[in-house]
Order: C-alpha cells, then sequence, then structure tokens
C-alpha cells in the first residue's frame, strides 16, 4: 500500500518522523503549502504524480468549542467554505445562496464535502469533527459568530475543505487527521498547544496506518 501523508507546512510533517511502517506499507511525505489554492495545486500534482492508494491529511487547527482541550485530535468529517461569497449591507451571503453553485454539485452534497470513507475514518479511532476552512484566520467577533451560528463548526484551519474537494474528485481514499493548538480568536502563541497537538496527531496516524 502506498500512502502519500501530506499537510501545509514542513514543521507539522516533521511531526511524523517517527513513524513506523508496517510491512508492505510505503510512505511518502509532502508539505503542500498554506491555503486552498496551494494544496489543490501541488495535491493534484502528486496524485497525478504517484497515484497513491490512501492520503492523509494532518496539521494543527483552531477550535471554536471552548469544551474542547488544547491538544487533542479529531479526524474531521465534513468541511464546509463558508467564506466564498458577498457581503452586502452587513449580511453575507455563499455561493450557494447566490446560486453560484447548486448544493449537491460534485463534490458537495448539501454543501458540505463529507468523507465517505467510514471505514478508514473508524480506524483512526479519534472524535468525529465538522470543520470550516477559510481564507483568512478569523479573529472578528461577528465572523466567529456567523461561522457557529450557520456550520455549527467544531475546528478551522485554511487547507481542509481543498483537500477533502480534491480527493473525492479523484475518487482516492482519504483521511483529515487536526490536533487542536489554539481557541478561535487567541492570537498569543503563548497560549497555544503546537508542540502538544502535532504529538497526538503523529500517534493517530500511526494508529489508524496500524489498523488497516
Amino acid at each position: 500500500m502506498n500512502i502519500l501523508v501530506v499537510a501545509a507546512t514542513q514543521l507539522e510533517l516533521d511531526a511524523i518522523d517517527a513513524l513506523k511502517m508496517p510491512h508492505g506499507k510505503f510512505i511518502s511525505k509532502k508539505p503542500l503549502g498554506v491555503g486552498q489554492v496551494a494544496t489543490t495545486y501541488h495535491l493534484l500534482t502528486e496524485i497525478e504524480h504517484q497515484r497513491p492508494d490512501l492520503i492523509i491529511q494532518i496539521g494543527i487547527a483552531g477550535t471554536f468549542s471552548s469544551t474542547i482541550t488544547l491538544g487533542e485530535a479529531f479526524v474531521i468529517e465534513t468541511e464546509y467554505m463558508p467564506d466564498m461569497g458577498v457581503e452586502e449591507n452587513g449580511i453575507f451571503q455563499s455561493i450557494f445562496e447566490m446560486r453560484l453553485l447548486d448544493n449537491d454539485q460534485l463534490p458537495f452534497s448539501n454543501r458540505k464535502l463529507i468523507n465517505p470513507h467510514k471505514t478508514l475514518i473508524e480506524k483512526t479511532e479519534l472524535l468525529r469533527a465538522n470543520a470550516i476552512s477559510v481564507n483568512e484566520i478569523t479573529t472578528s467577533k461577528k465572523r466567529i459568530d456567523y461561522y457557529i451560528n450557520t456550520y455549527s463548526p467544531e475546528l478551522e484551519s485554511m487547507e481542509g475543505a481543498a483537500f477533502h474537494y480534491c480527493c473525492l474528485m479523484k475518487e482516492i481514499p482519504f483521511v483529515q487527521i487536526r490536533g487542536v493548538s489554539n481557541y478561535i480568536g487567541e492570537r498569543d502563541k503563548k497560549n497555544w498547544k503546537i508542540e502538544t497537538a502535532l504529538h497526538r496527531v503523529c500517534s493517530s496516524v500511526q494508529q489508524l496506518i496500524d489498523n488497516i
């Protein structure tokens, strides 16, 4: 089995240097860059180059929930692209509300990018989370309230939705695992738990690889 592990940054990929690969499983690692544009381009390039049997995206994420402990890891089941649209007179409308995209136009399902690979998700032995992917790290109280009220996400990243989109369109099995490094809106990185989050991600990736 050929497994491709991707992340936005080399820092995140370095966290899995200690992975032990069982016999018959081979892993390659690739940093894709920050944001959805870089993720899309470099991920599709890798898919065309090596056509992996499984792609795992790893990384850190912020959380909207005060009940989630920093450093905890989750497997992402559903992704949204919530900041594509227009804001007029203080009201934001998504591309779906603007009728620029149908709610169920592939690879969307009711505006969601859902990972259909339930068995792989279960083999991570992680709690599942809904996430949003944005082009601007969220700090605005108004925007935070909008995301929570509209999408009920637990986590936020800048790449996850692009990853889901590409894998769904290319029909390649995939899993996204995120470690929670910070609370949304908290910009003092002294309060973040990046190292703890990435350590948990590494353990979870090892768990998945051992189980498949």
